[in-house]
């Protein structure tokens, strides 16, 4: 009897890591849904369960931001992974550290899911067609990485901390990542296909400490995920696409460019260094 697909979803308890497990679960992917809060965690994952018997659904506490405890919830993960859809992130929260002294919308948005997705490799090459699934967002075009160091890429300062030109530089680390990753997949010959996907505007808990008056014009969260779904489901991608809304905040998706910047591929091979210091992380290719 052929075995379901297996989805991994960080932040899957809610807004778009919730839609994208809806619909997996609906195309028959088994799910390991992964947050931080078990309640709303576990009230998803029953949510999810219920679209499709024939699925199996497994809520999994994870904090991205640990990498310790990322490590630690990789090393029980047995089964193969056909897409591993690193969703979960943060939004312009007041100045923090993890526990390894990144700053916190680094520590969740990039170099967690650096550390999670070198630590399920041999998971994601044991399945057929592999995909990992990068969040961006369209703010990347606001990030700047130029000057590019571990220091600005830790982020440790509190007195240089700016809450949303840091979240754009996540975002566009994000997408930096899922090209370079494309790149040394390609070069090793391996199977697994690396993919960036942004929601546009959409609402989706990420804005609930800032609330503002146009949200109403914004996309719901299901509308939002239909990128990263795309990303998943759409058999013809190849790797180091870039999926969003067709009208940039709006729309159906469809491959989209991104900035000059984003493609810059020295920047992103300095940064993919960097996310190997900060984490010790290494990938096996």
């Amino acid at each position: 009897m052929a075995r379901n697909k297996q989805a991994l979803i960080t932040g899957a308890s809610s807004g778009l890591g919730l839609n994208t497990a809806k619909a997996l679960a609906e195309a028959g992917y088994d799910l390991v849904m992964t947050a931080r809060g078990k309640d709303r965690l576990e009230k998803a994952a029953d949510e999810v369960s219920t679209l499709n018997s024939k699925v199996t659904v497994t809520p999994m506490v994870l904090d991205v931001s640990n990498f310790d405890e990322v490590r630690d919830f990789a090393k029980n993960q047995k089964l193969p992974i056909d897409a591993l859809m690193n969703n979960a992130g943060v939004m312009g929260p007041d100045f923090s550290l993890s526990v390894d002294r990144i700053e916190s919308q680094m520590a969740i948005n990039h170099l967690g899911h650096f550390v999670l997705t070198s630590m399920l490799w041999k998971n994601l090459e044991k399945a057929a067609k592999p995909k990992v699934v990068s969040l961006s967002s369209t703010v990347h075009r606001r990030g700047n990485l130029k000057d590019m160091n571990l220091e600005l890429v830790r982020g440790s300062s509190k007195s240089d901390y700016d809450r949303w030109q840091r979240y754009a530089d996540t975002k566009l680390a994000c997408l930096m990542f899922a090209r370079e990753l494309d790149i040394r997949t390609k070069q090793a010959g391996s199977k697994v296909i690396s993919i960036a996907a942004h929601p546009g505007w959409a609402i989706t808990g990420l804005q609930d400490n800032f609330p503002n008056r146009f949200d109403r014009f914004a996309q719901t969260a299901a509308q939002g995920a239909q990128s990263q779904i795309m990303a998943v489901t759409n058999d013809s991608l190849t790797g180091g696409e870039f999926v969003g809304p067709s009208r940039e905040l709006w729309g159906k998706p469809k491959l989209i460019k991104g900035t000059s910047h984003s493609r810059d591929l020295e920047l992103a091979k300095k940064l993919w260094h960097i996310s190997e210091e900060l984490t010790g992380a290494k990938f096996e290719l």
